[in-house]
């Protein structure tokens, strides 16, 4: 039995799943997308939102079936004990690993445009040992600190809305110049900015409200993540021209420094600074989905004793990567990781659970 003092409401779910999905890929996404699909590439992470709405589907299918259970309390259920233990162990490494490219992203970009000199590690731990902090209570408190924390995305929206004094919507067309197969190609790498909505998987149990209010609630923060994401890379397509996006890594940080202001200058700092709060707002969702999954493999309920060891090992792995190779190499990883664990899997573990009708009919109730 879940108590009432540790759930929360879909509007909470809502959030924790925006701040989960919109974090350090604000910088990248632009360029990423813009290298398969060009100026097509706002219809690229259009579609990806589509498809991310059916994972979700997919998912909220599968956790209804079980209300009172999360993900690795019905592994074994539906899949046994020894293959639900390598099912588990599989979303371990993509979580561990997901909050470790981030850091790495982040640890990047910091040192590239504030800090020169300072080590990754000192950036690297003071990021972990923040989340660490947070993260260590229930889903309850972890959530309204992110309702807090939810209104500096608009700050990001209204920076970055400034630069359409200087847009050119000529950039844009003609509209499918790329062609299909490659604004798919584009979606494919998009989704993975959209990563963070399996959180559903983890807080479903924890929702005060009806399964199709959870539903709701996850698909509209899917919604507003999707169309930040497509204003993000629409506004960066319409201000730089294609060849200076094929150059630059981070074309919303270069877009607000060249923005000014009556009152202040260096606007790329501000946006840096709130961008920051961002992020650690998302690995504190990928931290707690890491420290949970871990808790659960070890057989602990509580998973506040297993999170600073998870922090640590994420900690090791985000120091690894010393060069652009590297960090390709566990962006590979990843893509792996998530595309086993958010479309193969979930199908798969609904699939079972429709064939054999397996299910668990009790509620969340305290």
């Amino acid at each position: 039995m879940i108590a009432d003092k540790e759930k929360i409401t879909p509007g909470q779910l809502t959030v924790i799943v925006i701040q989960a999905q919109i974090g350090v890929s604000v910088l990248f996404l632009p360029s990423i997308v813009e290298t398969v699909a060009k100026n097509d590439s706002w219809i690229s992470v259009i579609l990806a939102g589509l498809a991310v709405c059916l994972m979700i589907v997919i998912m909220w299918g599968l956790s209804r079936r079980f209300p009172a259970m999360i993900l690795f309390d019905y592994l074994p259920l539906l899949l046994g004990k020894f293959v639900g233990k390598i099912v588990h162990i599989i979303y371990v490494l993509m979580f561990i690993f997901e909050c470790s490219l981030m850091l790495v992203q982040f640890a990047d970009v910091i040192r590239d445009w504030i800090f020169l000199r300072t080590p990754a590690w000192v950036i690297l731990a003071l990021m972990l040992l923040t989340s660490l902090y947070m993260i260590r209570e229930n889903i309850r408190l972890i959530a309204r600190f992110l309702v807090l924390t939810f209104v500096l995305i608009f700050a990001l929206i209204f920076i970055a809305t400034y630069a359409y004094r200087d847009a050119d919507i000529m950039y844009i067309l003609p509209i499918n110049q790329a062609g299909f197969s490659n604004i798919v190609n584009g979606m494919l790498k998009s989704m993975n900015s959209l990563y963070g909505f399996e959180i559903l998987l983890f807080c479903y149990p924890y929702v005060q409200g009806k399964s199709k209010q959870i539903l709701k609630a996850t698909l509209y923060a899917n919604l507003f993540s999707t169309l930040m994401y497509t204003f993000l890379v629409f506004t960066c397509l319409i201000v730089f021209s294609p060849e200076e996006l094929r150059v630059i890594p981070q074309p919303v940080l270069y877009m607000v420094k060249g923005l000014s202001f009556t009152i202040f200058e260096r606007a790329d700092l501000y946006f840096l600074t709130i961008w920051t709060v961002v992020v650690i707002s998302t690995v504190m969702v990928f931290l707690y989905m890491s420290a949970k999954a871990v808790s659960t493999l070890f057989g602990k309920k509580n998973h506040a004793g297993t999170a600073p060891f998870v922090a640590l090992i994420i900690f090791c792995i985000s120091l690894v990567p010393h060069d652009q190779d590297m960090v390709n190499t566990l962006q590979r990883i990843v893509s792996i990781l998530t595309g086993v664990s958010l479309v193969v899997i979930p199908v798969v573990l609904l699939s079972i659970s429709l064939l054999l009708k397996i299910k668990r009919k009790e509620q969340a109730e305290a």
